[in-house]
Order: C-alpha cells, then structure tokens, then sequence
C-alpha cells in the first residue's frame, strides 16, 4: 500500500527543496499532499512526472489520515499543527519550537535516539558542525568546540533573499540592517545574556546531537550576503591527542562527511556532502580547528529531513 506524505509549507525555499529531492527519490509507492497558506492554495509545483496541486493549510488539513509529515513551516505555525497532525502521523518539524522537548535528528549520527511520533529537524549550521564533529567526537572525545559561523540569507527565507541588494533600511523585508556589502554579527534576536537565539540554537542543539551533555560549546553566528551555503569556521579540544591525518580520517567516518581542500559555498551549493577542510593543529596534539561548508536547503534542512523519512521507509537516500 502506498505511503501518504503531506509536505506542509511546500512553496517555500525549504519546502520546495523537499519536495524537489522527495521527486528524486524514485519511490512508486508514494502519495504526496502539498499544503501551504491560503495565498498560496492553487499553485501547482512540479513532483517527478506529475503536477501537485498545493492545499490551504488548516486544522481540516490536520484531521486527514496521513503516513508521514514534513513540517517546512516556522515555529508559530509548527506550535498549532505539529500537535494536531502527530495525533495520527509520524510529523518531522524543521522549526525550532520543539527541539528541547523531542528527539533531534541527524540520520547519520543518532537515528537510534528517536522515540514517538515527533521528530525535529535541527538548525542548518548545527548539521554540518555535528556532521563535521562525529566522526572526531567517537575516535578522540571533545572537551570544548568554539564555533563562528558564515550564514546565508537564503536562511533566513526567501524575504531573507530580497534584502539582498537593498540600500535603504527602511524597505528591508526580513533583515535589521542592509546586508548589501556588510555583515550582520547576529542572527535572531539578542537575548539577555548577550548570546542571539541561533547561537544559543546551535551551542544546545550540538550537545543534544552528539550527545556530549559535559562539553562547553561557544557560538558566534554571522549573517554574510550570499545567496546558499553556511561557513563554519571550528575550533576544537580532543580528549585524546591526535594527528591532522587522524582527524581527517575520522570525519570522512561519516556517511557524506568529504574532505576537500577548501570548503567553499561555490562548491557546496547544491550537493549532498558537507565539506570540511583546512584540518590543523593549534598549540598542541590536543587542540585542532577546521573549516565546514554546507548547502543549507539541502543537508542543513531538506535533504536531512528527506533522509529522516526514507530511513523510517527502509529507503536509502539517492
């Protein structure tokens, strides 16, 4: 019997990316459902060799009996519907709301850490440092991970995008200050103890993830004018002392983990792989640092929670 999917928020960048690398899965046995807001219900999104038509969501919508969920949606939305669709549904949520309560996945590190019905997609930057980090967390332990990270603005959505070129403050559309020939030195909002909400996303989600509950882990998170790709720059404390060529060696342990030697947005946009490069030792055989790259639509959101789906399926990714 076939498997019914609902891919919900499906004409966003993240949406459109699932259902885009869903198409390319080559599974016979699957009947998918798009759903969006009502200014997009009517569209028609192209799904291998057929055309879907996309649905308004709402709680009718939730009510439906699907197999499986792909929730591209933002957390005020994922707070409303995550709920009503688990009732009766497998939901994998690529908001942040529900990353403290439910399991956190990346299929190649910690499959096994699933129990329930809600599966939470992690942070764009968080898969590619846990994906980079794996490999070197099992063969030599960590005691402490210092993180800066390089991120487009296709992570903050397609308004993100738009503010690309923009010169005068007062037209941006998603962003605090023009990014046009700049930088932002934050990402989300400020919170009190003067860390922004992605970094203290990425500094609990990398713990959760690798399950290295004793580690300090510090983040600094950046928004660069780029279009796709985020670049993290890691500095590392091992347990264990260890060669560069030990350390290279342990990170390619990771399915989809490749080294290369310079991880560069250019060559990452639009693959599969996280790129890690620059592997070199700092002031002892204990203290390393690397550069990572990462397509953000794809194996920092898309592409984990399609890899999600498939394992549930039985299916490897293609």
């Amino acid at each position: 019997m076939a498997k019914k999917i609902a891919v919900v928020g499906a004409t966003g960048l993240v949406g459109r990316t699932v259902v885009d690398i869903l198409s390319h899965q080559n599974i016979e046995d699957l009947d998918v459902y798009l759903f969006a807001s009502k200014l997009s219900h009517g569209k028609i999104l192209k799904f291998s060799n057929t055309r879907l038509k996309v649905c308004a969501l709402d709680e009718d919508a939730a009510n439906l009996n699907f197999d499986y969920v792909l929730m591209c949606t933002n957390e005020n939305v994922s707070k409303k519907y995550v709920p009503l669709f688990s009732k009766k549904s497998v939901v994998i949520d690529f908001s942040s709301q529900f990353r403290h309560k439910f399991p956190l996945i990346v299929p190649q590190i910690n499959f096994n850490d699933i129990k329930g019905n809600i599966i939470c997609n992690p942070n764009c930057s968080t898969v590619g440092v846990c994906m980079a980090l794996n490999g070197i967390a099992k063969t030599f332990g960590l005691e402490e991970i210092t993180i800066s990270t390089y991120q487009s603005l296709s992570g903050a959505g397609q308004l993100g995008l738009l503010d690309k070129f923009e010169k005068d403050a007062k037209k941006l559309k998603k962003l605090d200050y023009v990014i046009d020939n700049n930088l932002i030195p934050y990402i989300g909002k400020i919170e009190n103890d003067g860390f922004c909400t992605e970094e203290h996303k990425l500094m609990y989600e990398t713990k959760k993830i690798l399950h290295l509950d004793d580690v300090v882990v510090r983040a600094q998170t950046t928004r660069v004018p780029i279009d796709v790709c985020h670049g993290e720059s890691i500095f590392f404390k091992t347990k264990k002392p260890a060669t560069t060529k030990q350390l290279c060696d342990a990170v390619v342990q990771t399915k989809n983990c490749k080294m290369v030697e310079f991880a560069m947005p250019i060559l990452a946009s639009g693959k599969d792989d996280v790129l890690v490069s620059r592997i070199r030792q700092c002031e002892d055989d204990r203290h390393f640092c690397m550069f990572v790259t990462i397509d953000n639509l794809r194996k920092g959101a898309a592409q984990n929670g399609v890899e999600i789906l498939l394992k549930y399926l039985g299916r490897e990714y293609v």
